[in-house]
């Protein structure tokens, strides 16, 4: 078991790195890799286990668990909203999963009332208590739109 701290983790794309406290280079670390249901922050001390990607040859970060939150930070006046920022809800839904590819960490659900397919992240999935999900597999979703984009998400996961 390896200790290090979250030096960046971007929620939006799933990612980002620990810096290990053994001095070693920092660790990638994807949002499949983590144990707390909280996610991790910029700064949280983290408990984690390391394995090699066999296609990279690089150190991922699996089993993370947070021993230690960081204080929260407060924005800056202006500043846009943070990528932690759910997006604003649109509702409720339900669809059909599209495809979702376990080793890239997204996917698509069709949803039933029509309009565009809504993406779905793998930390979505893992946050509903699933491992992953299957094509055609029915769903019912909260819908968020990204405040910068307008691109639609899905939230709170629930199996049909």
């Amino acid at each position: 078991m390896a200790a290090g701290v979250v030096k960046f983790f971007n929620a939006t794309k799933g990612f980002g790195f620990i810096a290990p406290s053994s001095g070693e280079p920092d660790v990638f670390v994807h949002a499949s890799g983590i144990d707390s249901p909280e996610g991790v922050n910029d700064g949280d001390e983290v408990e984690f286990e390391v394995v090699t990607d066999r296609r990279s040859g690089r150190a991922n970060a699996v089993d993370v668990r947070v021993t230690n939150r960081a204080p929260a930070k407060p924005q800056s006046a202006g500043r846009v909203a943070s990528a932690k920022a759910p997006g604003e809800s649109l509702g409720q839904a339900a669809g059909a999963v599209k495809w979702f590819n376990t080793t890239k960490g997204f996917g698509f659900i069709a949803p039933d009332a029509g309009g565009p397919d809504v993406f779905v992240h793998a930390s979505a999935v893992e946050r509903a208590g699933l491992r992953d999900l299957q094509d055609g597999q029915r769903l019912e979703f909260e819908v968020l739109s990204d405040p910068r984009t307008g691109k639609l998400s899905a939230a709170n996961l629930r199996t049909q």
